[in-house]
């Protein structure tokens, strides 16, 4: 794949317009901003300080924009090409100014009164990512003359967002020793549930939910890691496991020069993220990427289908212990492998179809064979393994709402539409290249996985962002890369040339994979260790005497205090974990919440550790409003009718509840 390069004039004046452009919309921002905050910024010196300076930043490249259409066009462009004709002796600096460059949004947004202030803002958030990109343009074109203008400043983009990426996932490594968000404790809780028979000295029932991520993250618990190393494993495993596709990928291009390998590289590893592909489930892709081989009509091709048969079985068999919907993904990305890499002609339509068939079908078997099979073995009625096969379908979240601001259809598109435009114009060039047949079944397979992927996304409890799309955006990654550097063979038996992009598609393709990472704010968690220590002391001071009374202490939350030891004393009630209730509420499953209400009604509990509880429905105009009433109606109704809040520990997101005495009161 080759980038068309902009002509020199229409790349400053693009550079121009868009340095005067994110001013001007960030002046817009700040004003709203000053409404939302009831500050008066016309007499505000400060604001008006920043108003007057995002006018005079937005004012000076319009106006070199202005002059590029004059006769003082090339002393526009001379001075502002002047980095890459400064002397030798001064590139120290370009090395000093891009280490700044390529860390210094992520450091400026790290700053507690920037990311406080202006974190939310997404105009302002750009345009310093703008500038610090600029700054890297003229760092790189300082050390390296000899790379394209265009080029530079689309490689400063990829680190800048790829090591802030990094940033804003390292910066969750942190000891502080309560959950951080709604469902982190269950990411540390579920794996211990593989090693129960160690951890907590007996057997218990393994997870029901997304049972090889937990497996993945299990690890830490065989040395009895603290905290903070469950969260650094589990930021590792992320980062290696979809890192780790790339590659696999790669292997299968054909890159020649290493600035290109690196920016292709550098591209899909954002891409990927941008769903984001979870960690568990490119484990499977990387076995099907490495294992599925056609690189010709003889021996190879044989010896490559058995290999591709032991990919397809292994791969099924991880996905039928992590997603019902991954079941055929396998086979799929298999067949699609086949269809790009072996002509039709010469063989009849059951020849060239039976192989990719069979592996799409034995693989969905596999799968589902290996989950009832988890199933047996998990402790668990089968039945709790596919309620969201029933829970309701929100279909206004296909649109901009309050959950996801761009919609589920709109931001598919936005992140789809880019790579559909590589796929069009390398197929356009390529008549006769392709049979028919190939291409309705790599189309079929990318529409089937996109409604699914959509389907997927509008159940309750999802839709707020693009994660369950991704299998469709993996083998949409493959088949846009395939046909982008011609490595798939065409009805003769050869290759193709290698496309040539124009540098505005090149653009386009960045654009939602480094929006999706730049949104965040990275930094360290900042906590009090005293009033933590204290809030510790407390539960522990409730468990030891709940234990002398004999009770039950139920951790609806906060599980991993358990599971790690950090209360004493502190036994596992396996049942009524958030997640599993958040499931089985949103698919109304009457069986298990019967029990919790039979078990709430009985007071079974001495204590109950959970979240504080308000009593509040929401509409569909407030965000996960829909998940709010259910969790609200179907399980927050049971305690609060049967427990009162007893203490409150809110800067912790923790609350105590005890049963309620006498006359028992219901909101």
């Amino acid at each position: 794949m080759k980038i068309i390069q902009p002509a020199r004039d229409t790349f400053w004046r693009t550079v121009f317009l868009v340095s005067a452009a994110l001013p001007f919309l960030s002046i817009w921002g700040s004003v709203r901003l000053a409404r939302t905050l009831e500050v008066d910024f016309l007499t505000r010196p400060s604001w008006m300080g920043l108003l007057t300076g995002l006018f005079l930043l937005g004012l000076i490249p319009l106006l070199a924009w202005t002059l590029t259409w004059s006769r003082f066009k090339e002393r526009i462009l001379a001075f502002t090409e002047s980095p890459e004709r400064l002397a030798d002796k001064f590139r120290w600096l370009g090395w000093a100014l891009l280490f700044i460059s390529v860390f210094g949004y992520t450091v400026t947004f790290m700053l507690p009164f920037v990311k406080n202030l202006f974190g939310g803002e997404g105009c302002i958030r750009f345009l310093v990512f703008w500038y610090y990109s600029l700054a890297g343009l003229a760092a790189i074109k300082t050390v390296r003359r000899e790379m394209a203008w265009f080029t530079a400043l689309f490689t400063v983009v990829l680190i800048q967002t790829v090591l802030h990426l990094l940033a804003v996932n390292f910066s969750y490594v942190t000891d502080y020793p309560f959950a951080m968000g709604w469902s982190e404790t269950s990411r540390y809780y579920y794996p211990s549930l593989f090693l129960s028979k160690l951890v907590y000295g007996q057997e218990y029932p393994l997870p029901i939910l997304h049972p090889t991520l937990h497996l993945l993250l299990a690890p830490p618990y065989l040395i009895d890691a603290p905290l903070w190393a469950h969260r650094l494993w589990q930021v590792l495993m992320r980062l290696v496991l979809v890192g780790a596709v790339v590659p696999a990928i790669m292997r299968r291009l054909s890159v020649q020069k290493k600035t290109a390998q690196w920016m292709v590289a550098l591209g899909m590893f954002l891409f990927l993220f941008m769903g984001p592909l979870y960690f568990h489930l490119a484990v499977p892709v990387i076995i099907v990427l490495y294992g599925v081989s056609h690189q010709d009509d003889g021996k190879t091709l044989r010896l490559g289908s058995a290999q591709a048969w032991l990919a397809v079985l292994l791969a099924s068999v991880w996905c039928g212990w992590s997603r019902v919907n991954w079941y055929p993904v396998p086979g799929m990305i298999a067949a699609v492998l086949y269809l790009l890499e072996v002509p039709f002609k010469g063989k009849s339509l059951w020849q060239y179809l039976s192989k990719p068939a069979l592996w799409f079908i034995v693989g969905a078997l596999t799968a589902f064979i290996s989950q009832r099979i988890y199933i047996a073995l998990s402790g668990i009625p089968p039945q709790l393994f596919y309620t969201s096969l029933s829970s309701d379908l929100l279909w206004y979240r296909l649109l901009p709402n309050a959950s996801y601001f761009l919609g589920i259809l709109p931001a598919a598109l936005l992140a789809s539409i880019p790579m559909w435009l590589v796929v069009y114009i390398s197929l356009r060039g390529t008549r006769g290249g392709w049979h028919p047949i190939r291409l309705f079944f790599i189309f079929s397979a990318l529409l089937a996985l996109f409604l699914g992927g959509l389907v997927v996304s509008l159940k309750i409890g999802g839709g707020a962002d693009l994660h369950n799309m991704d299998a469709y955006f993996v083998l949409l990654l493959l088949v846009a890369v395939y046909l982008a550097f011609a490595r798939y063979r065409r009805e003769d038996g050869t290759f193709d040339q290698p496309v040539e992009l124009h540098w505005a598609i090149v653009v386009l393709l960045i654009v939602m994979p480094a929006w999706s990472q730049l949104k965040s704010s990275a930094g360290m968690i900042a906590y009090d260790e005293n009033r933590t220590q204290e809030v510790l002391s407390a539960l522990q001071a409730r468990v030891e005497d709940v234990n002398a009374r004999d009770g039950e202490i139920l951790f609806i939350t906060q599980r991993h205090l358990i599971s790690m030891d950090m209360l004493e004393g502190a036994a596992l009630v396996p049942e009524y974990e958030r997640e599993d209730l958040m499931e089985w509420a949103m698919a109304n499953n009457v069986e298990y919440l019967g029990r919790f209400r039979n078990d709430m009604e009985a007071q079974r509990f001495a204590l109950i550790v959970v979240d504080p509880l308000n009593f509040n429905y929401l509409g569909s105009n407030y965000g996960f409003g829909e998940e709010n009433n259910v969790w609200v109606r179907r399980v927050m109704k049971d305690i609060l009718c049967n427990y009162r809040e007893d203490a409150v520990f809110r800067e912790d997101d923790i609350a105590l509840y005890v049963p309620q005495t006498g006359e028992r009161q219901c909101p």
